[in-house]
């Protein structure tokens, strides 16, 4: 994953399993566009979401949590994608909008996903209305024979599915069979992962390739080596057409970017376009690398705003939560019962030229002083930003120790709209 918290979000599956709440019964006809319109390039927006996958088309936006949802654009309705009657959405034998999807890839006539199927993964696809569902191929894949890195990792561009599996880069066209695919890459040198109880652990300095495209070219991030056996972000372009494969970029040095709190220069969240790298140092600030020359610049001071925090990107803006990511929970002040509390307050809208938009306050969307939220950046699409508001509540437990627990509430998908800074909750969650 190229955005914050890589290290958290590990532990974190690559869907929310959440159930709607206070959704339609399934009996009312969807509202979902029969002809939708969407590019076959990789839609890099859509891609930055550590808690749900999104796929953008003219008319609105499909995600998974779970459930396949659409979001229509001209009212902001959020729609499961079930029209089954009486149906709870969580039998996955009866429910339409039941998928277990890693990533949604592609939508055109139909939404394709990457899923988990007989102990491999699948291409597969329904209708835009959540029904016809078909698996398509198997990809090749093998589990952690080698080290636990960004398994889950892959893309749609131009007629190829680009993933990843055990540290080695494929490349292959939907419908192909499991066998037809191109290596592109793996490392020259690769080591047995560390296990506890059989089950591999998370390796902060393991590969964890993170995949991109932009215009022709196809890219991959990944935890390199340098020439004192550091793991540093290096990233890789490949030309689709000839194979090729070149580094065009490494994250720059503690004496560039100055230091801080933090151990280590490692990017946060970083998004390509036109030829540059736009990216967010989590303890830092906000910088553009130059791919033709690796020349980086310093965009904004954004360290003035939030020391840390997490960033979403898109064409237009940076939008940067003044939160606390879990990977600096022992750098920063316990919250009661060792509970999830973001800490974020305020989003702040940035131009990719590094100039302030504007600031937006969620003050309101959880201002109970009994309730501690976690929030999620997802994407942001034009002047539309959308993110998840999680509610914790904390109780004593009983007993010689005490202590507090936390219970987790409601989750809510809400909407800030980046023109007005109105901010919206557009479906709750159990």
């Amino acid at each position: 994953m190229p955005f914050a918290r890589r290290c958290a979000a590990a532990g974190m599956a690559a869907l929310l399993t959440l159930s709607p709440m206070g959704c339609q019964s399934g009996s009312e006809p969807l509202e979902v566009p029969t002809a939708q319109t969407v590019s076959d390039d990789f839609q890099p927006n859509a891609h930055q979401s550590e808690a749900l996958s999104f796929q953008e088309t003219d008319a609105g936006y499909y995600f998974t949590s779970g459930n396949l949802y659409y979001i229509n654009k001209e009212d902001m309705k959020t729609t499961i994608l079930c029209a089954k009657p009486d149906c709870d959405h969580t039998d996955d034998n009866y429910c339409n909008a039941r998928i277990h999807a890693y990533y949604l890839l592609r939508i055109q006539d139909k939404v394709y996903y990457i899923a988990w199927q007989n102990n491999g993964k699948v291409v597969c696809a329904t209708a835009l209305d959540g029904t016809q569902h078909e698996t398509l191929q198997s990809l090749k894949y093998r589990e952690f024979t080698h080290s636990e890195s960004s398994t889950d990792q892959a893309i749609y561009h131009r007629g190829y599915i680009y993933f990843v599996s055990d540290d080695i880069l494929y490349r292959t066209k939907i419908g192909a069979e499991k066998d037809d695919v191109e290596i592109l890459w793996q490392p020259e040198t690769t080591s047995e992962p560390d296990t506890l109880y059989g089950i591999p652990i998370f390796q902060a300095n393991g590969l964890h390739f993170t995949l991109w495209a932009d215009g022709d070219t196809v890219y991959f991030m990944a935890n390199i080596p340098d020439e004192n056996d550091v793991a540093v972000n290096a990233l890789y372009a490949i030309e689709p057409e000839s194979l090729d494969i070149r580094k065009v970029w490494t994250t720059p040095t503690k004496e560039e970017v100055g230091t801080w709190e933090t151990t280590g220069v490692k990017v946060s969240q970083w998004y390509v376009k036109d030829g540059f790298i736009y990216f967010y140092l989590s303890g830092g600030d906000f910088w553009r690398g130059d791919l033709s020359t690796g020349k980086n610049e310093n965009l904004a001071d954004t360290h003035e705003q939030t020391l840390y925090g997490s960033a979403v990107f898109s064409d237009q803006y940076l939008c940067l939560l003044n939160d606390i990511p879990v990977a600096f929970y022992g750098e920063t002040e316990p919250t009661p019962g060792g509970m999830f509390h973001s800490n974020g307050d305020t989003i702040f809208v940035y131009s990719l030229d590094g100039k302030l938009v504007r600031d937006i306050s969620l003050k309101g969307l959880y201002d109970d002083p009994s309730e501690m939220a976690q929030i999620d950046l997802l994407i942001n699409s034009g002047e539309d930003l959308f993110f998840l508001t999680t509610g914790y509540t904390a109780s004593a437990l009983e007993g010689p120790f005490g202590g507090l627990q936390g219970n987790k509430g409601h989750v809510n998908l809400c909407r800030a709209d980046l023109q007005s800074g109105e901010i919206s909750i557009l479906y709750q969650f159990r």
